[in-house]
């Protein structure tokens, strides 16, 4: 299983997705400035609230950037699984002295565990780069303390799952036709439906864990499938 990771990672060429990761890191640290200057924008607007003080930020950026790593990870699937599954290249893959189950599995845990690992590192550095800042330039109005970076990083937790989940989903989906635009469509659309639901439960924790698990849950069921499914293939 660890050759196929490596082989998976070195055919892929993983930097491109570490250069993207840091270049979405860089303009979440964007949004984050103008997320959390927006108030001041619209002192009296009751709709700025939303913005307003670490407890709200924290959510909707969390949200709003599990959004966008729903999207990379779809665009990973759809090279590491869609893109190796289509028209006839199985063959290559069908050759390996490796049982098919174990190649899949392979290619759903370097892209699950990259979106996960790289949605935390970046979330990460982007609030800590702001608590610094925060020290000279105010906008939020409370200091950036330690027990806000842990209200960070139980955040960033919960929806890196939520994200490598819905990236499994979507490959899900878009395995049906091999479609690689299916897969992408299908991230934005479920990631979507997430932030609503997410964004109306980030008051209770009890609440968005619960949200995680049942994501979780259908991101393994749609990872059987996909085993069942590639087990299944014939090569034309």
């Amino acid at each position: 299983m660890k050759t196929l990771i490596r082989l998976e990672l070195k055919k892929n060429k993983i930097n491109t997705y570490i250069i993207a990761s840091l270049i979405i890191a860089i303009t979440m640290l964007g949004f984050l400035f103008l997320f959390a200057y927006a108030p001041m924008l619209e002192p009296n607007d009751k709709d700025m609230a939303i913005f307003s003080g670490y407890n709200n930020l924290i959510p909707l950026f969390g949200v709003f950037n599990m959004a966008v790593f729903c999207v990379m990870s779809a665009v990973m699937y759809s090279k590491f699984v869609i893109e190796d599954y289509s028209g006839k290249r199985p063959i290559l893959l069908f050759s390996y002295p490796v049982s098919r189950k174990k190649i899949i599995l392979s290619k759903l845990s370097v892209v699950c565990v990259f979106t996960i690992i790289s949605m935390v590192i970046s979330n990460i550095i982007v609030f800590l780069t702001f608590g610094i800042t925060e020290k000279f330039i105010h906008l939020v109005g409370r200091d950036f303390t330690f027990s806000i970076m842990l209200q960070v990083i139980e955040s960033t937790l919960v929806m890196s799952f939520i994200a490598a989940s819905i990236g499994v989903v979507a490959v899900g989906i878009g395995f049906i036709k091999k479609s690689v635009p299916t897969t992408i469509v299908s991230s934005v659309l479920i990631a979507s439906l997430m932030c609503n639901i997410v964004v109306n439960v980030t008051l209770s924790r009890i609440t968005m864990y619960v949200v995680a698990v049942i994501m979780i849950l259908i991101g393994i069921i749609f990872s059987i499938f996909l085993i069942k499914k590639v087990n299944a293939m014939e090569v034309e």
